[in-house]
């Protein structure tokens, strides 16, 4: 796969949200997971809900923030281009009082994207489409390298200036 959930400070990083949901077995020590007992699983889950597709040449994430519009999310690359990471959020005012919705979240990318490539579209029902395109995958070179008798030349100084 050419994405996965990162947390920096965790020592899981790199795991998926989805290693975590199998709750435990109730048997094991005769009490029940806690989380079957909620009505909604949005516990389970994280937020926003994300999904992840991919073919030989290219990898799609699909992102739901709705009610987000794009001058109040950002979606940048970090670490030298191997962790994309997304923020934003809303605020919407109800009848008494006002709600906030907001995310951060980030994924290490693969070394198989061409992350130079990204592109990020966010559709008027509140779902954002980022697309990275595979980098093409080159056959091996195959370089022949001829053998010289006699004494290798000296390492180079690191000051010398190149002519």
């Amino acid at each position: 796969m050419s994405l996965s959930f990162w947390n920096p400070n965790s020592v899981f990083a790199g795991f998926d949200d989805d290693f975590f949901n199998d709750p435990m077995p109730s048997s094991l020590f005769g009490i029940p997971p806690t989380l079957t007992h909620f009505k909604t699983d949005t516990m389970r889950h994280s937020s926003p809900r994300y999904e992840v597709t991919e073919n030989e040449k290219q990898f799609r994430l699909v992102v739901d923030v709705p009610g987000v519009k794009p001058d109040n999310m950002k979606v940048k690359l970090e670490h030298d281009g191997r962790v994309l990471h997304m923020s934003g959020g809303r605020k919407a005012k109800t009848d008494t009082s006002y709600e906030e919705y907001s995310f951060d979240k980030s994924f290490t990318l693969g070394k198989d994207l061409d992350t130079s490539k990204i592109t990020a579209h966010l559709a008027d029902d509140g779902v954002l489409v980022l697309t990275a395109p595979k980098k093409e995958k080159l056959p091996p070179a195959k370089q022949e390298i001829t053998v010289v008798q006699g004494e290798a030349p000296a390492l180079m100084d690191v000051d010398e200036k190149k002519e």
